[in-house]
C-alpha cells in the first residue's frame, strides 16, 4: 500500500521508511515537481507537520504524512533551548551547513558536561486533500555527546552527536542492519509511527 511522506529530507523518509517497514507500506517521495515554498510557520513541531501535510495533500490530490520535530536538551533555561529552531544559529538569517550545525552543538553540549540528556518532540500528521487530519505528538529521548563522529548523514547532523543505548555507536555509525533493528525494536519514534499509522481510519490509508 502506497504511503506518501510530504516531505523533501531524505534521512526523514528512510528513518520512515525504516519504523514502518514491518507494516508493509510502500513509502514514497512526494511526486517530481515543482512545489512552491511552504512556510513552516507555527509554533510547535505538530503544527509545522499538519502545515506541511494538509498543503502537500491539496497540491498532490491524495493523502501525504509529514513529521516534524523539535529538540530540547537538559541543562538549558527555555530561552536557549532548540526547539523547533535547530539550525537557527549564532542570529543567523541564512541556512547553515550540516557541518556548521555539528560544531554549534559540539561546543553546546561540551559546555553542558559533555555527555546530556534530551529529546525530539514529533509531531506526526496525516491529511487528506479535503483537509481532514489525524495527528499525534510524542517525545523521543536521546544521548548526545560533545565529540562528533567523523561520519556526518546528510540532512541528520545531530545523527552524529547522539549515541544508540543499545549498540553504543554513534546514531550517524550504524549499519543499515543495526539501524533496521533499532527502529523495529528499540525506538520509540518506530514504535509510535507505527502505532499511529495502524489506527488511522481507512480514507487516510485506502
Amino acid at each position: 500500500m502506497p504511503l506518501i511522506v510530504g516531505t523533501k529530507n531524505k534521512a526523514k523518509i528512510e528513518l520512515i521508511r525504516r519504523a514502518l517497514d514491518s507494516l508493509n507500506f510502500n513509502i514514497q517521495e512526494l511526486p517530481d515537481q515543482e512545489f512552491p515554498e511552504i512556510k513552516e510557520n507555527g509554533e510547535t513541531a505538530l503544527e509545522n507537520a499538519r502545515i506541511k501535510a494538509l498543503t502537500y495533500a491539496q497540491l498532490i490530490g491524495c493523502p501525504v504524512l509529514s513529521m516534524d520535530n523539535a529538540l530540547y536538551l537538559e541543562g538549558l533555561t527555555d530561552d536557549r533551548q532548540p526547539g523547533l529552531h535547530v539550525r537557527h544559529i549564532n542570529n543567523r538569517l541564512d541556512r547553515p551547513s550540516d557541518l556548521e550545525i555539528i560544531a554549534y552543538y559540539s561546543k553546546l553540549i561540551t559546555e553542558l558536561g559533555g555527555k546530556i540528556k534530551g529529546y525530539w518532540e514529533y509531531g506526526v500528521c496525516m491529511a487528506t486533500p479535503d483537509g481532514k487530519t489525524q495527528e499525534t505528538v510524542f517525545r523521543s529521548p536521546r544521548i548526545f555527546v560533545s565529540k562528533p563522529s567523523p561520519l556526518v548523514i546528510d540532512g541528520y547532523p545531530l545523527e552524529s552527536l547522539q549515541i544508540d543505548p543499545g549498540s553504543g555507536k554513534y546514531s550517524s555509525e550504524m549499519t543499515p542492519t543495526e539501524k533496521d533493528k533499532f527502529y523495529s525494536e528499540r525506538s520509540l519514534t518506530g514504535q509510535k509511527l507505527r502505532e499511529f499509522i495502524i489506527n488511522l481510519p481507512n480514507r487516510f490509508v485506502d
